[in-house]
């Protein structure tokens, strides 16, 4: 009897661009600033590793998470900044400013971080025309449109340099408990981690659901 195997889902998706500055972080700097596509593929390393029991991996998605959130709230921070003027304006009205060419970029993502990636880069992209119209409105000052700016980079090239930075160790959790050669050899190389992530009692809120081998099943069965 054959059976009926559903594929993966799939779609296809592009974003919008209208900014330079989100241009550039798209492209990254080579050696020195991390591209946005890179990220995309170091998230899905990441959460497959993670995915498969590796405890580094999850303690690399705790640091971006928490990267990724407070670059939220600085943008959200900033955009409230220059916005709130929009809000006592009742006579002027403006269609929302965007580039007449924007570049259209593909998507392929295959994390849950990646996609809050995309999420914060769209933010970012909205907040720096939002800034630009401001500014060329003289809402803004010359001196306040190079400090946000500069603040919202500075909180989005963190994302990035979190995320270059994270590393997966090829160890599981049952390594660790076995306190066996690769668990010593990881902790050599990559440091130690907290104990709660180790255990796994606290992981990030996107983390991958963990699938464990057929043998760990078993295990985990018999002393049910």
């Amino acid at each position: 009897m054959a059976k009926n195997n559903l594929g993966a889902l799939y779609s296809n998706a592009t974003i919008l661009l209208h900014a330079n500055a989100s241009m550039k972080l798209w492209y990254g700097v080579k050696g020195k600033v991390v591209s946005i596509p890179a990220c995309f593929n170091k998230t899905a390393e990441l959460e497959l590793a993670a995915s498969h029991d590796d405890p580094y991996a999850d303690h690399a998605l705790i640091k971006i998470e928490n990267a990724l959130n407070e670059a939220f709230i600085e943008l959200n921070i900033l955009s409230t900044s220059i916005l709130a003027d929009d809000n006592r304006r009742r006579r002027v009205n403006t269609t929302q400013c965007q580039s007449m060419k924007p570049v259209e970029k593909n998507l392929f993502v295959k994390s849950r971080f990646g996609w809050r990636l995309v999420a914060l880069l769209e933010e970012f992209d909205l907040f720096i025309v939002d800034l630009m119209d401001a500014q060329f409105k003289a809402r803004v000052t010359r001196h306040d449109f190079e400090l946000k700016k500069t603040r919202a980079l500075t909180a989005f090239r963190h994302v990035l340099a979190v995320c270059h930075a994270s590393k997966h160790s090829g160890i599981t959790r049952q390594d660790i408990r076995e306190g066996n050669a690769k668990a010593e050899a990881a902790k050599t190389k990559f440091g130690r981690i907290p104990m709660e992530v180790a255990e796994g009692i606290v992981r990030a809120e996107f983390a991958p659901e963990v699938k464990l081998s057929k043998e760990k099943v078993s295990e985990e069965l018999s002393h049910a």
